[in-house]
Parts: C-alpha cells; structure tokens; sequence
C-alpha cells in the first residue's frame, strides 16, 4: 500500500507519496516532483465573486499567462476514477511543451479553477498514484480550513487572515499573513543546531520577532513568549502613524526535531485571546512516521 503524506496549502488539500516533495512558488502555485524532477505543477484560483464565465483558454491563461494553449482531445487515461464527478475537465497542450497533459479543473462545488500541469517525462510516475487528483479538495470542511500542513510543520490560521508572501530558503522558512488589522509572520528554523551554534535561543526570538530579552518570559527553557500592550500615549501615537501596537510572539525549540518554529503578531487592535490559543496551540512538528502516514498507508 501507498504511504501518503496529506499536504494543506492556502484552501487546497491533497495527498501526495511519501517519495515526493513539494515546492512552493507561489501563494497558489505548487510543484510536486521525486528526485528534483517535476511530476506535476498545480495552479489554482479561487472563485470570482461575480463570474463572467469565459472558455476554457482564458482561464487557463489567466493562471499561466504567456502561454498559448490548444485543446486536445481524450486525456490519456491519466484520470482516476471519480474525477468528473468532482470537476468539470478540459485538456490542453502547451505551445512549447506539447507532450505535456495540461488538464483545467472546474470544481462543480464550489466553481473553484485548478490548472493542473502534467510533465510529459513523468507521466509513468505520476500514472501510478492516482490517489493524487483523487484526493483534491478545494473546499475542506469548515473545521479544517484553518489548519496548514507544509513540510515538516503544521500550523492554524485565524479566520479573516490571508497569505501574502512565503519564502522556503535552506534553513529558513517564513510565511506571511494579514488581515484588515494585523499582520501575522510563522518561521521555521531548521536544523535547530545549527542556528543555536551561532546565537542564542533568545537572540533568535528577538531576531524574528524584536522582543527585547529582558521583556522576554520563559514557560521552560525552550519555549520563549513576548506580549506588549501599548500604553495611551504609545497607541495614540500608533495611529497617527498606522502603526501596529499589540504584539503576541512566541517560539519554541524542539530539541528532538531539530527544529525551531515561532509566530508574531502585530495588530491595530487588541488581539483577542482565541487567536493566541489558536496560534499557540495549533502549529508544531510532524513525526517523520506521521507524516508519511496517510489514508492509504
């Protein structure tokens, strides 16, 4: 049986093969490859709020623009079972790449757009976990929208935030989120190690976040904490120059991953306490037996 590792990015959930690996680049825009060769490339967009329709073409160029696509007929039997019922599906080829399979998914659920980007020198591989396409979903439940699973980490995101930025550098993991009122930043530091060879547990806390380490606090040894409330004249201030006075951060080291993981944010208003118990309770490290642990393990 195939080991899976669930994988949740910005509103789309999949299953992937534990031999693969996934490159984000972009808030929408995935990469799934096996030894640095790319299998399939997904885009995705989320519904207009007024659809004007459109064919197929100018969706799909609106996903990858630059690109001329030219409809193809039959889809190679590269499709599980089940697909059609879930999306309505088109199939292209490329102008530059015309062995590649290019499918657009239409969601009959939620109108939800997926272009979905086979590489032709990979279709063997990709032919044999179809588990893949058959486990998309782009509406999850409402009770697992929040969560995120990338990686080695899993994190929850309050509701009204939206992902601005990512970058996955060697050693250096950091997404950024905002909301109408604050702005929120996840970081993953790994190997943990390394990075405490060089500063301490508490530079690096004040590195990411700017907590001064005397106002740092310390539940145990590992885990650091700063909380600043912004007094009158501090928030009055604050305002006139659209600054964000309430801050929350933490961070954790988890000596037996090697990794560190920490949060901030920064906020206009008060930030409410179910959005600290969210952030504080809702990321950490996936066992490496987890998470190459999936339905069809």
């Amino acid at each position: 049986m195939t080991r899976t590792t669930p994988i949740r990015w910005n509103h789309l959930h999949l299953d992937i093969p534990e031999q693969w690996e996934v490159i984000v680049k972009d808030k929408r825009h995935l990469i799934l490859e096996q030894e640095l060769r790319p299998i399939i490339e997904l885009r995705w967009q989320p519904p207009a709020q007024k659809s004007r329709g459109g064919a197929g073409e100018k969706i799909a160029k609106q996903l990858e623009p630059g690109r001329i696509f030219t409809r193809r007929q039959g889809q190679n039997g590269v499709l599980p079972a089940g697909l059609n019922d879930k999306f309505k599906v088109d199939a292209f080829r490329l102008d530059n790449s015309p062995e590649d399979t290019v499918l657009l998914l239409t969601c009959k659920s939620c109108a939800t757009t997926l272009l979905i980007r086979i590489y032709h020198k990979s279709i063997v591989t990709f032919e044999a976990f179809p588990l893949v396409l058959g486990s998309l979903n782009c509406h999850p439940d409402p009770a697992e929208l929040a969560g995120w699973r990338i990686q080695d980490f899993y994190f929850s995101i309050p509701a009204g935030f939206e992902l601005q930025s990512s970058s996955f550098r060697f050693g250096l993991t950091s997404l950024n989120f905002t909301s109408s009122a604050a702005e929120l930043r996840l970081c993953r530091l790994a190997p943990a190690s390394q990075h405490l060879q060089q500063n301490s547990l508490s530079a690096l806390f004040q590195s990411f976040s700017s907590a001064p380490p005397e106002k740092q606090t310390a539940a145990q040894p590992s885990t650091l904490h700063f909380r600043h409330v912004p007094t009158l004249s501090e928030y009055l201030w604050g305002r006139i120059r659209r600054k964000k006075p309430y801050q929350t951060s933490s961070f954790i080291h988890f000596p037996q991953h090697d990794r560190i993981l920490g949060y901030s944010i920064r906020s206009r208003t008060p930030i409410e306490t179910g959005v600290e118990t969210m952030l504080e309770e809702g990321y950490g490290i996936i066992p490496k037996e987890e998470a190459a642990d999936g339905p069809d393990a």
